[in-house]
């Protein structure tokens, strides 16, 4: 079974932060793919389905963005999940608004959901799908990350999260190298 982790913070607070795109890119799986996501724990939400005729299952953490190791190292002891078949969909702010980029593996390049979930798994070497939300020039990323979208970006970042759809899709059907040749 393969799993996909989208990554944010739970919370109406945070519903439309560039920091939740990991949760948007979910909520479009799982409508486009007719997956019911329910609280499956104190540490996530996740609902099982199929997508391009394998199975996966949908996670997202309950835990705050920091502590998002929390969740997927309960799912990985749970499921005994390798790495290699979770995929991570998160924001990244050195990313041009509205870039995806899919990486096999690789260190957290400074973001903190990513940083918790290799503390927990003890390794980078898992599948990531970082998109970007545009750069914080002067702000403070943290501050950055946790506002939501101005109008003007909606447009660019609603396609992002149908092509980051599409990648996950194509990730489960061909594999990491062919989904980063793809959409690279």
């Amino acid at each position: 079974m393969k799993i996909i982790v989208g990554l944010g913070n739970p919370g109406l607070k945070y519903k439309n932060t560039r920091h939740n795109l990991g949760f948007k890119v979910l909520d479009s799986l799982a409508e486009a793919k007719d997956i019911d996501l329910r609280k499956s724990s104190r540490n996530y939400e996740a609902g099982k389905g199929t997508i391009e005729g394998n199975q996966v299952m949908l996670v997202k953490p309950l835990n705050f963005m920091n502590n998002s190791g929390i969740a997927v190292s309960a799912l990985v002891t749970k499921t005994g999940a390798e790495p290699d078949d979770i995929l991570v969909v998160c924001d990244d702010f050195q990313l041009p608004l509205g870039k995806i980029r899919m990486r096999r593996d690789g260190s957290s390049g400074g973001h903190k959901g990513l940083e918790s979930i290799i503390g927990s798994l003890g390794t980078g070497n898992f599948p990531r799908l970082r998109i970007g939300v545009g750069l914080p020039g002067n702000m403070d990323a943290a501050e950055f990350v946790l506002m939501s979208f101005k109008k003007a970006e909606l447009d660019e970042i609603n396609r992002a999260i149908e092509q980051a759809t599409e990648a996950v899709c194509e990730w489960v059907a061909n594999g990491i190298d062919k989904s980063m040749s793809k959409f690279n």
